[in-house]
Parts: C-alpha cells; structure tokens; sequence
C-alpha cells in the first residue's frame, strides 16, 4: 500500500475520533501531537475536522507518537 493513499472517509473520521480522545486523555495540545508526530499542525487540524483524510504516511506518523494503533485490522 502506498504510503501517501489516504484513508476512506468513514475510516478517516474513526480515527480523528480516537485521536481527539488521545489528546484529551493525554492532556497535550494538537500542536504537541504535531510535532512528536513530525506533522504541520495544519495538516493535523484538517484531518480532525474532516477536510482531509488521513494519509497511510500521517496515520503512521500518528501511531509511532502515541504509542498505539489507529487502524483497524488490515484486509
């Protein structure tokens, strides 16, 4: 899979929801996530708020900084 496929839209909004629960629980700010993830903060903040879809790239990105997994089990 390539790494710059984006996730589908439901799958996309899934894990934007896991994500706003990891910075919550966490008690960090999306500008921290950005950084530990090595991502723009713009980027981050257009795939929470569903203007874009998460990237496979992002998306391991993300994983690597909080430590778990956002996607479901691969087909």
């Amino acid at each position: 899979m390539a790494s710059d496929q984006h996730v589908s839209g439901d799958d996309s909004l899934d894990v934007a929801m896991r994500i706003r629960e990891e910075i919550a629980r966490r008690h960090i700010t999306r500008q921290q996530l950005a950084d530990d993830a090595r991502i723009s903060l713009s980027t981050l903040e257009k795939a929470l708020s569903g203007r874009r879809p998460f990237t496979i790239a992002t998306l391991v990105r993300l994983e690597e900084a909080l430590g778990l997994s956002l996607r479901g089990r691969p087909d």
